[in-house]
């Protein structure tokens, strides 16, 4: 039932367009501020298990539910997968979002392209350049994983809830990245042990879905703190395996087919990533 509650999602995600307005987390900001001051005066909570009895009592209900839907009504335990995935995407879409800044930089209206840039780079301001090109391009190759396959890797190991933990625990690592002491840096810590596995799944699908020998190359000359592994990983293998070398973006003027490349390319990779989704539940099935 995990592969059909995938590709239903994905099917409705991509004919319903942007769903942004209805991924609101304003309810879990205003728990984190409330609870999290609180959690932290604990010192032995200073782990991701502070961040995750931080996510618990969100997380249970879900898990609940998925439990008696999927005991019971098969087809409400479907529909209610389906919904979850739904809520866990995104919350933007990024290739909306990536069509919209090669779209206007098409046209050649700078001002509409640099604000789309910043909407994909995180709301700073830009001005369109080289660099901005190679920063959007990291983006890309980071938030892939983040916004889509990371979910549905754990929505396949853990149910619904699991898809919920990842998306939570990604909103609770953007909140706490700037406090470092207490429970703060164990949503940090939470996050990565997340993002540890899906995100090495998805460089081998960017591999799969570009050059595989300069993915890898790319991959094993990574050399960084554990915080920021997952994420160089992703941008390494990513260039790898569009055979780029970062520093060799000088030229903006060939910004709109680099950028539709690595877009291309992960989209290549998507359907790597889920048909090895795929055969991991046939097998599941067959056995």
């Amino acid at each position: 039932m995990a592969l059909i509650a995938i590709l239903i999602s994905l099917v409705v995600e991509r004919l319903l367009g942007s769903m942004e307005e209805l991924r609101q987390f304003d309810w879990f900001y205003a728990y984190h501020r409330r609870v999290a001051p609180r959690l932290a005066q604990l010192k032995w909570l200073n782990s991701p298990l502070g961040a995750l009895l931080l996510l618990l009592p969100l997380i249970a209900p879900v898990v609940a539910i998925d439990y008696y839907l999927s005991g019971t009504w098969l087809l409400f335990g479907l529909a209610f997968a389906v919904f979850i995935l739904l809520f866990c995407f995104g919350p933007r879409d990024l290739e909306a979002e990536v069509e919209a800044f090669v779209d206007a930089r098409s046209r050649g209206d700078e001002e509409s392209a640099c604000w789309h840039a910043s909407e994909l780079l995180g709301g700073e301001e830009v001005r369109c350049s080289a660099e901005v090109t190679q920063r959007i391009m990291q983006n890309i190759f980071v938030e892939a994983n983040e916004r889509l396959l990371a979910i549905v890797f754990w929505f396949v190991v853990l149910g619904p809830g699991g898809a919920l933990l990842y998306r939570l625990s990604s909103l609770l690592q953007q909140q706490q990245a700037e406090r470092a002491e207490g429970v703060y840096e164990a949503g940090v810590r939470l996050h990565y042990l997340l993002v540890w596995l899906p995100a090495r799944l998805c460089a081998i699908a960017y591999a799969m879905a570009g050059s595989f020998v300069e993915a890898v190359n790319g991959w094993r000359e990574v050399d960084s703190g554990w915080s920021e592994s997952s994420r160089l990983i992703l941008i390494a293998s990513g260039f790898g395996a569009l055979r780029i070398e970062p520093g060799e973006i000088e030229d903006d003027s060939r910004a709109c087919d680099q950028v539709n490349e690595a877009i291309s390319m992960v989209r290549r990779a998507v359907l790597v990533f889920l048909s090895l989704v795929a055969l991991f539940t046939l097998s599941g099935w067959m056995n």
